[in-house]
């Protein structure tokens, strides 16, 4: 695979790994309440739909898994309908799908290099 292309996976899998971090030992509640972590979570999730919009078809084939349609619509939300996010929904992504997306890359990238290490964060 490019260079080009590893290095937007790259991108994606680290922005879910900070995302995950934002939310570790935070409840729903505390995450509605807190700001700088619902706009932390929101550019999180922008970079990870700036960068699956720049993946080739040849890379979104290559890793079937992944819900690349929906992680664009999901930047395209937050970028430009901002006014009407949905906290909740957020919370959602955050939590239940991009652990999902995380999984997905971190063994993408352990089969790429043969290892169980995947790329730094």
């Amino acid at each position: 695979m490019e260079a080009d292309q590893l290095g937007r996976l790259n991108d994606i899998l680290n922005a879910c790994r900070r995302i995950a971090s934002y939310v570790k030992d935070t409840s729903e509640e505390e995450f509605a309440a807190n700001t700088e972590k619902q706009d932390a979570i929101v550019r999180r999730l922008e970079i990870i739909g700036e960068a699956t919009v720049h993946l080739s078809e040849t890379t979104r084939q290559a890793i079937p898994g992944l819900p690349f349609r929906k992680m664009r619509g999901m930047r395209n939300v937050v970028a430009h309908d901002y006014a009407n996010v949905d906290l909740r929904i957020v919370w959602d992504v955050a939590t239940l799908h991009v652990p999902e997306v995380c999984a997905v890359l971190e063994k993408f990238f352990a089969d790429q290099t043969g290892t169980t290490n995947t790329p730094p964060q």
